[in-house]
């Protein structure tokens, strides 16, 4: 009988000890793994949006959009535009991307949308944004613009821009792109053009000039009530700027 009770005994402690190996390895408690921190990103919002019908089956399309976070730019904002017939069935989708500054407001253009049919409306969304965080202020002006002169319709010239960019900033930039936008006396926008200056070298001055087939009005160019000049460049893909203001605090968000 002892030696019974001692195998008991024996084979008691064998489980028990076999039950804690498995209530540690399987039921103890397991720590959550890390969560990165959540980012309290805005979305972009479209400020304005206006289709420019250019000439026959052919028209440019403006919109003017607004970055609400003041620490976080974005490299790739992807967009679609949406172009509607006159049946206001989608008759094309055009798709690209653009960037971003903290808390910049821009356009954006698309020029030329050559289609078959007429268009009666476009829509813009904004799809996803790669955002990423800067941890220094960048300014938001980054150039100036001066010497403007533009010439209106004249018998035997299509009418043209001129104008001296001024690179403000220490940097030097591989590419800037550069908006013209007209307004008539209304203040309505009626035309625009792009361009862009490659190589602009830090505290440097580039010439520039654009020029614009005659529209179906041409009378607009002789009443030119306002004209927007911006000038914008991708600091994020600009490698001496990313050393100076750049962080890895980087995700993306979709729309």
């Amino acid at each position: 009988m002892p030696r019974l009770l001692k195998q008991i005994i024996i084979a008691a402690v064998f489980f028990a000890a076999i039950g804690l190996i498995l209530y540690f390895s399987l039921f103890r408690d397991v720590p959550e793994p890390s969560v990165a921190p959540a980012f309290s990103v805005q979305s972009p919002v479209v400020v304005s949006q206006k289709l420019l019908k250019v000439g026959e089956l052919d028209y440019d399309f403006l919109a003017e959009i607004r970055n609400p976070n003041l620490n976080f730019g974005a490299t790739d904002v992807d967009y679609e535009l949406e172009l509607y017939g006159q049946d206001n069935q989608l008759i094309s989708v055009r798709r690209g991307s653009f960037y971003f500054l903290p808390g910049e407001t821009k356009y954006e253009v698309v020029s030329p949308i050559r289609v078959e049919q007429g268009i009666l409306r476009a829509d813009f969304k904004i799809i996803n944004a790669d955002w990423q965080k800067l941890r220094d202020y960048v300014p938001r002006s980054l150039f100036s613009v001066k010497n403007q002169e533009f010439n209106p319709l004249s018998p035997d010239q299509s009418p043209f821009l001129r104008a001296t960019l001024s690179n403000d900033s220490n940097f030097d930039f591989d590419l800037v792109d550069v908006y013209v936008i007209l307004f008539d006396e209304d203040d309505d926008i009626f035309a625009v053009a792009i361009t862009d200056i490659r190589t602009f070298l830090a505290k440097t001055d580039r010439f520039f000039e654009v020029k614009w087939a005659v529209p179906l009005d041409m009378s607009k160019y002789r009443n030119v009530g306002r004209i927007d000049i911006n000038a914008y460049t991708d600091i994020f893909k600009n490698e001496n700027f990313i050393k100076e203001h750049g962080t890895q605090e980087k995700f993306q968000r979709f729309y």
